[in-house]
């Protein structure tokens, strides 16, 4: 199954996901979760009819608002605990934070996984498709840059080669 569109972004600036939030109305939106929406708004000129399925898929997720959720946890009391920063350590706040900004009503899927994660994400998609569950799909996988890309080939050899580079990639099925 061929994309209708691909596109690969990186080096997303502080400006560059500072005005996706803003255009979005996210104002607390962590990193991942921007570079999701800036890389998708400059690919969706046009927006896919509404019932288009959104597909997130990632090996690490938002890892770097996890740490830092689990630091907090550590070393503040709990009713300090910022809650917006603690929804977003939840792999699935991206998928629904794309899914509401950009007016997604189809079903959304948050998927993550350290082997041919995009492989998985594409037969997903095919499946919604072969099913009639959507007429479009948007797929896109995201990897933040932080210690665990940083390190993911020391710790898991198997699955990674080299560093993963920080990166979102837009499909459109």
């Amino acid at each position: 199954m061929q994309p209708i569109f691909s596109k690969t972004y990186h080096g997303f600036t502080d400006e560059e996901l500072k005005a996706a939030r803003s255009k979005y109305g996210l104002r607390r939106a962590d990193r991942f979760t921007s570079m999701a929406i800036a890389a998708l708004d400059k690919a969706l000129e046009e927006r896919p009819a509404q019932d288009c399925a959104l597909i997130t898929a990632t090996c690490f997720g938002p890892h770097k608002t996890v740490f830092a959720t689990l630091d907090d946890i550590l070393d503040y009391p709990e009713d300090q605990i910022l809650p917006t920063k603690f929804s977003h350590s939840v792999h699935n706040a991206a998928a629904s934070y794309i899914s509401s900004a950009l007016k997604i009503h189809g079903p959304s899927f948050a998927i993550s996984g350290f082997k041919d994660i995009e492989k998985q994400a594409m037969t997903l998609a095919g499946t919604l498709l072969g099913a009639s569950m959507a007429g479009n799909v948007i797929v896109v996988v995201i990897e933040e840059a932080g210690l665990m890309t940083e390190l993911a080939h020391t710790m898991l050899p198997e699955c990674f080669n080299d560093k993963i580079a920080e990166m979102v990639k837009v499909f459109l099925f």
